[in-house]
This record gives structure tokens, C-alpha cells and sequence, in this order.
């Protein structure tokens, strides 16, 4: 299981990100946080139903070792 902030990242770094457009998911601000759990691809298994989340993980992951 992926953390909140590995969510956020994911979110940021795909191409395939569309937010729900269902009110209920804003917060209290108004503002929608990017995060899979907003997306129309998260599952209610959690998942991604591209199977993007592993990816881009690895994509990240190799860009953060690159810079060290």
C-alpha cells in the first residue's frame, strides 16, 4: 500500500490524472488536493485501474537516485 505522499507524487508526475468532478471530494476550502484518491482511475480496491502507480514510483525513485 502506497503512503499519502506517494499518492500525491503520483498524481503530479501522471499524464492520465482526471480528477473526479464529484463536489463531495473537495475539501472544506473548496480546494481539491491532487492525489490517485481523487482521480476517476483509483479503484475502491485502491489500485489504478492503468496500473500507473508502480511506475511512476520506479520513475521517481531512479530520477532521485540519479541526483545522488
Amino acid at each position: 500500500m502506497q503512503s499519502r505522499e506517494q499518492l500525491r507524487k503520483v498524481a503530479i508526475y501522471c499524464d492520465e490524472y482526471n480528477p473526479h468532478a464529484d463536489d463531495s471530494l473537495k475539501s472544506a476550502s473548496g480546494y481539491e488536493d491532487t492525489s490517485c484518491v481523487y482521480c476517476s482511475h483509483f479503484t475502491r480496491e485502491k489500485t489504478c485501474d492503468l496500473d500507473l502507480i508502480d511506475p511512476i514510483l520506479s520513475s521517481l525513485a531512479m530520477e532521485e537516485d540519479l541526483k545522488s
